[in-house]
């Protein structure tokens, strides 16, 4: 049987989500001054610090409820409602992102990538919610999910930020 140590595994998330935060303030720093980026280029840059710092942050919030002496389903439940709430206000943030585009600027971003983040946000925000209230399990199984969904979700947009921009 494969045996998970969940302290463990979250540490080593957050390194690979320092990782990934890392590379995209690079990327950002390497992009020219904010002030001759594209409203395009401003609203990609603005979801990938947000999903991958969310992802930093998110990870290490366990270990501060433990600190605490929370019992464990407390540590999970709570964990998770936080998550939740961060992970529709990632909703939020995109949602309202691209509807302060001009209908030019939003002609630039492929509509099913959009879609597919705001859906996929919405569904894993969805199930957080349902293992806060202990109707989906396992709690931690959820909750680590939850992180991959955020993580995966910068890391395209890292990928579409270096590979899907239009033409200067």
């Amino acid at each position: 049987m494969f045996v998970i140590d969940v302290a463990s595994a979250l540490l080593t998330f957050a390194q690979v989500a320092i990782g990934l935060a890392g590379f995209s303030a690079i990327l950002v720093a390497l992009s020219g001054k904010p002030h001759q980026w594209t409203p395009v280029d401003a609203f990609r840059i603005r979801n990938i610090l947000a999903f991958s710092f969310q992802s930093v942050f998110l990870s290490l919030i366990p270990f501060v409820l433990a600190f605490f002496s929370l019992p464990e389903s407390t540590v999970w439940q709570v964990s998770l409602l936080i998550l939740a709430i961060a992970t529709l206000g990632g909703v939020l943030l995109v949602l309202r992102g691209v509807y302060r585009l001009s209908p030019s600027e939003r002609a630039v971003l492929n509509a099913a990538v959009v879609s597919t983040v705001i859906a996929v946000l919405f569904i894993m925000a969805a199930v957080e919610l349902l293992a806060a209230f202990g109707i989906v399990r396992p709690a931690s199984g959820v909750f680590f999910l939850g992180l991959v969904v955020l993580l995966g979700i910068s890391t395209v947009l890292v990928a579409r930020f270096l590979f899907a921009r239009p033409a200067d």
